[in-house]
């Protein structure tokens, strides 16, 4: 009788537990697909901390011009909500940002706090360390949700001020995926196999894009849409002295002024834009595919100044390989905006491999 008993029990909690798994997997079916443009982020917070001093430093971190270009574009465009309005087609952003602190009374925070567990609330208010969360496919498949929170806005307002990199890094990497997804939907399978066969390492190659030179120890290929072009080239050799990372854009002139040339006017060659009233190389020491790196941002031109437009490389070492590697996007878009075109093409540099 006892064994029955134990086999009804278990067989009790088993279907149990496989009708909330199936249940689950039926609610993600159904789940919308998220929406919204891949740099655009919806901001869910009361209208009065929006216009005070916790949404002038969220629109300072969001909002800030990237580096590197040559008119100011922000990394992120940021909508803001009233949390009273949020509907269902608001809520399938595909980037969404919830702030709400415990000592505001208003209308709109009550509403934001309700999209919080009582254990949460109970959690925020006994733990002053917490600040954030992060949630993915809440109300959409493919979303991401940034959970801001504190006891006080003085509080918040402080961690803010000293997690503003990791909450910008948090959203570009966000931006970074998505794009690569958008790219890589076809690609240059015949272009990468020689790459790979040439060099000592791997590269996803959009549809569209072109070899532009093949030569030992450095690859570029590029993509041409009428006035708007983009550029990817990777350049490496052995690795002997580490002075060279405080050497960053010293290493590119000189790999630019050998490898960088027209075919025809050879005369014509990349170089840096230098300007002694403004700051045109900004240099980062940061992660590249879990390696030390320097990222750099910067202006380049042809050094008739008939063309030029903004950088991103990131030099980096192979230790199993003893080389270090440099690799660049360089986009042109004369009177243009060029923060997307830019962002594509550090994507594509995400896709980068060492070889065997």
């Amino acid at each position: 009788m006892r064994k029955k008993n134990y086999f009804f029990i278990f067989s009790t909690i088993w279907f149990l537990v496989f009708c909330g798994e199936t249940q689950d997997k039926i609610a993600q079916e159904f789940m919308p697909t998220a929406k919204g443009e891949i740099g655009s982020i919806m901001l869910v917070m009361d209208q009065q901390q929006w216009d005070h001093d916790l949404g002038i430093q969220l629109r300072g971190i969001l909002r800030e011009p990237m580096p590197g270009l040559p008119q100011d574009e922000p990394f992120f465009h940021l909508n803001r909500v009233s949390p009273k309005k949020l509907n269902s087609t608001l809520k399938s952003s595909a980037n969404m940002i919830f702030v709400v602190t415990l000592d505001s009374k208003t209308s709109e925070s009550n509403v934001l706090k309700g999209f919080l567990t009582s254990e949460s609330l109970r959690m925020i208010k006994l733990d002053t360390s917490l600040y954030m969360s992060i949630r993915k496919d809440e109300f959409a498949k493919g979303q991401i949700i940034l959970y801001l929170f504190g006891n006080t806005e003085k509080d918040l307002s402080q961690k803010l001020k000293k997690n503003k990199e990791r909450i910008q890094s948090l959203f570009e990497k966000r931006v970074r995926d998505r794009t690569v997804r958008k790219l890589f939907k076809s690609h240059e399978k015949s272009l990468e196999q020689v790459v790979q066969e040439a060099h000592s390492f791997q590269i996803r190659i959009p549809l569209g894009w072109q070899q532009a030179a093949n030569e030992p120890g450095f690859y570029w290929m590029r993509y041409l849409n009428g006035s708007k072009e983009q550029n990817v080239f990777v350049y490496y050799e052995p690795y002997t002295n580490i002075e060279i990372f405080d050497q960053v854009p010293e290493f590119r002139d000189r790999i630019t002024k050998q490898f960088l040339r027209d075919s025809e006017k050879n005369n014509l060659f990349i170089t840096r834009q230098m300007r002694d009233d403004l700051n045109t190389v900004f240099l980062k020491k940061t992660q590249f595919k879990g390696r030390y790196a320097v990222e750099s941002r910067g202006l380049w031109k042809i050094n008739d100044n008939s063309l030029g437009g903004p950088y991103i490389s990131y030099t980096f070492v192979s230790e199993k390989q003893k080389l270090i590697y440099y690799i660049e996007g360089f986009v042109a878009a004369p009177g243009k905006k060029k923060r997307t075109l830019l962002q594509e093409v550090d994507a594509i540099l995400s896709t980068f491999k060492e070889g065997n």
